[in-house]
């Protein structure tokens, strides 16, 4: 992917982000059937409110969302960097979750 094209694809989301809210409704399935959270519940919402600058807002949907939109970024930026860098961020997503749901 061109560099033009990295720079594109990070302004749509970024303005995206911005731009939409989420839905009021709750989308995630896990939480609906079991009542708990699961490890990405809050993520989506908390990425909006980082994309319009409101961190402590972001922090309080998941503690992890500046971590997700590194990943985000670096998925478009340096897909072959970020590689190797997923599973330890999976690793990190998996052992919040799990203490979210047994606190």
């Amino acid at each position: 992917m061109s560099h033009k094209w990295q720079w594109a694809a990070l302004a749509v989301l970024a303005v995206v982000l911005w731009a939409w809210n989420p839905p009021a409704l709750p989308v995630c399935s896990f939480r609906w059937l079991t009542g708990l959270p699961c490890p990405l519940c809050g993520l989506t919402r908390g990425l909006f409110a980082l994309a319009k600058g409101h961190m402590g807002e972001a922090l309080r949907w998941h503690a992890l969302t500046p971590l997700a939109a590194a990943m985000l970024v670096g998925m478009v930026w340096r897909p072959s960097r970020m590689a190797k860098l997923w599973l330890p961020c999976i690793g990190i997503f998996v052992l919040y979750g799990v203490g979210r749901m047994i606190s």
